[in-house]
């Protein structure tokens, strides 16, 4: 993880754009990991029942993590100013789970670390594809990709 004498650390949040809970009056949601169903029922008395995976990266966050540590580099513009930085990328999770569609939808403040992120998440191989009740569909999904600069110790 060193890069020219520096100590690059990205700290991020996997947010995704269905990853919040809450109860309607005529529907109730549960929520696990990466996973929401949701059991319905009509004026009848008739219960659907829908299950919602969330696109996730190989085996989950802990991965891409590993994958944004290695693969993100802290822009070379920056460091005589030890800017730090959050930016939120989002983009697009297709069928297949090729990543598309990449942009920033919260900047950073530095064009140099916004384009670092986009860079980053374009370079993403392939993601398991969200799916309702199985079959798999595309979705918009975000992360925020945090810049920390220290310097080395040596």
């Amino acid at each position: 993880m060193k890069k020219s004498g520096l100590f690059l650390f990205a700290f991020f949040f996997v947010t995704f754009c269905f990853n919040v809970c809450y109860a309607q009056s005529d529907a109730e949601m549960n929520c696990d990991d990466n996973q929401m169903v949701i059991k319905k029922t009509n004026s009848k008395g008739d219960t659907t029942t829908t299950t919602m995976q969330l696109p996730r990266f190989d085996d989950g966050e802990e991965d891409l993590s590993d994958y944004i540590a290695e693969h993100l580099t802290y822009p070379e513009e920056l460091k005589s100013i030890k800017a730090e930085g959050t930016c939120t990328v989002q983009f697009i999770v297709g069928v297949d789970g090729e990543v598309s569609e990449a942009q920033v939808v919260e900047s950073s403040g530095y064009p140099e670390m916004d384009e670092e992120a986009v860079r980053l998440v374009e370079s993403f191989p392939n993601w398991h594809p969200a799916a309702i009740n199985g079959n798999p569909i595309s979705m918009k999904t975000r992360i925020p990709v945090q810049f920390f600069y220290e310097e080395d110790e040596e």
